[in-house]
């Protein structure tokens, strides 16, 4: 019995240990928490900040307003509202500042303006400050 694990270890190296099966199991378990956390903050997480546009409407041909809605969690966050015009180029940016805790659902609004007229408002994301 011994002679034919002797030749069979000088043929194919030695018998494996446990260690191959130790980093299978590791970089496993690690694959599954970044894609448990990434899955949880992608869908079931709720966001820190966010914001609704409700309406907007073309005040002159420089000029646009848009109604909106922002809610904050304990951060202060910045929004961020682009206007575009037919063609989908952007023609105005502006960026508001919301206050931490704001759970307001009234209505507030923001006049951005353009280079060109716009026809398109849109919100387009919000940041934690």
């Amino acid at each position: 019995m011994t002679q034919t694990n002797e030749l069979l270890e000088s043929r194919y190296g030695q018998k494996s240990t446990g260690r191959k099966y130790l980093i299978i199991g590791a970089v496993s378990l690690l694959a599954v928490i970044f894609f448990s956390f990434a899955i949880y903050s992608s869908f079931i997480g709720k966001p820190m900040a966010s914001i609704q546009l409700t309406s907007y409407e073309q005040l002159d041909a420089n000029h646009i307003k848009g109604n909106f809605t922002a809610l904050t969690g304990n951060q202060a966050a910045s929004c961020v509202f682009k206007a575009s015009n037919a063609a989908g180029a952007i023609v105005g940016y502006s960026e508001v500042q919301i206050p931490a805790h704001n759970s307001d659902s009234k209505a507030l609004s923001i006049v951005v303006k353009t280079v060109v007229p716009a026809s398109v408002l849109s919100a387009d994301e919000c940041s934690i400050k």
